[in-house]
């Protein structure tokens, strides 16, 4: 679960912007907050799901491809070439202070056990200046590591990395482009307190859909849960989605026995003969055939051949709903992106009213029609870039007269909290 994420000074964000998951005392809609509680006896209101609004080339994006540079940085360390840039450092270029200065990012979050923690990574283009992680197995927050310059004396390129005092102040060294805890995701340094937090961020679910190749690849994976047997439930949930979207699909049918991808030998002219993986369609919708206005059979359809719009159901719909079971939190950028307004309001609702696990989506949208009915003011966030060129990131919460009773579509589109594009006739 995710408290509170902040950005400074990555790509069009400059100053340090906030976005909080923690919810108001407002006592509208409960069914869309969870109260947690955490391992050391305190608790926390927490919303199920925020939606960030705004114009076009406002920075939304920016805020969920921040969390994925993290991410990535985190967890794909073993793909990094030593001699490239810092990937996740990406500083505000339209100011001459800023070009110059580090990225920065926090994290304050809760893990599956309820412990929480507080991380901090700031970057320059050759290495992490800082990086930073605290717990509260009290209400009090306690160091887990504090990393600065502290560097090998044979080898610069190796910071020294010292822990807390509760954890004896032992030292690990660490490659001065790689974070430290990314060593932690690996068995032969697995650390009771630490390794938690690396599976945390390998599990945080962030996807641009507005990509075709990352909506087959995740449609992909959908179908391959399918399959296990230990998944049944997935199977009727999707179906029942999938039916009720007014797709005209009547039922599923899974191949349980079909590989997703399995080699294929092709012969060549000179009696060579190569191998490649080819994929194969475990999945079919069932539609029904007709003659004579009667309804006389029904013809299963390989799922590859629905329109983009169904299959981007099933992935994020498929998602969604392996979510809520077992736990997690999802990134969607542009989630209504091919999507009819009806089919992304589903989506949500399908996520806040049927959500036991104490899961959140944090999406960007350009969607209006969900600010008819399905938020809260806590839930409501917008983007906007100042006179400088620089995003903003503020709640509607943050105006003085909003109550929870207001049309909020009708006062966005109308301006009254800004991050909408003003055209010029």
């Amino acid at each position: 679960m995710i408290l509170e994420l902040s950005i400074k000074n990555y790509r069009s964000i400059r100053e340090k912007q906030i976005l909080s998951m923690i919810a108001s005392s407002a006592r509208s809609k409960p069914e869309n907050t969870f109260d947690i509680e955490l391992t050391n006896g305190s608790s926390i209101k927490l919303n199920k799901s925020v939606g960030i609004f705004g114009a076009n080339a406002s920075g939304k994006s920016n805020i969920i491809r921040a969390l994925f540079e993290v991410q990535k940085l985190i967890t794909g360390s073993s793909e990094y070439d030593i001699d490239n840039p810092v990937q996740a450092y990406d500083p505000f270029l339209f100011n001459s202070e800023s070009i110059n200065q580090p990225t920065e990012f926090e994290i304050i979050f809760l893990t599956k056990g309820r412990n929480k923690f507080h991380y901090k990574l700031i970057l320059e283009k050759e290495e992490i200046k800082e990086e930073s992680l605290y717990h509260f197995p009290q209400k009090k927050s306690q160091i887990i590591f504090e990393r600065g310059l502290e560097k090998k004396e044979e080898d610069k390129n190796i910071h020294i990395v010292k822990l807390g005092k509760n954890f004896n102040y032992k030292k690990y060294e660490v490659y001065k482009k790689l974070p430290l805890i990314s060593i932690f995701g690996k068995t032969d340094n697995y650390h009771t307190t630490i390794s938690p937090v690396y599976s945390y961020f390998n599990e945080l679910e962030i996807w641009n859909v507005t990509d075709s190749s990352w909506i087959k690849r995740l449609g992909e994976r959908i179908k391959a849960d399918m399959q296990k047997t230990e998944n049944k439930y997935l199977n009727s949930q999707i179906e029942k989605l999938i039916i009720v979207a007014d797709t005209q699909i009547q039922s599923l049918v899974i191949d349980l026995d079909k590989p997703l991808e399995e080699k294929e030998t092709i012969s060549l002219n000179d009696n060579r003969t190569i191998s490649r993986l080819k994929k194969n369609e475990i999945l079919f919708g069932e539609h029904n055939v007709y003659k004579s206005n009667k309804k006389v059979a029904t013809h299963p359809l390989p799922f590859s051949n629905e329109s983009f719009g169904t299959n981007k159901l099933l992935a994020l719909g498929g998602l969604i709903i392996m979510i809520i079971n077992k736990g997690g939190v999802i990134f969607f950028d542009e989630l209504d992106s091919s999507l009819h307004p009806i089919l992304t309001r589903l989506l949500v609702n399908l996520f806040q009213n049927n959500n036991q696990s104490n899961s959140q989506l944090i999406f960007t949208t350009h969607e209006t029609f969900l600010l008819k009915k399905e938020f809260r003011s806590d839930q409501i966030w917008f983007t906007q870039k100042n006179q400088f060129g620089e995003t903003e990131l503020f709640s509607a919460q943050d105006f003085e007269g909003v109550r929870e009773d207001i049309p909020f579509e009708k006062w966005y589109l109308g301006g009254k909290f800004g991050a909408i594009p003003y055209v010029k006739k």
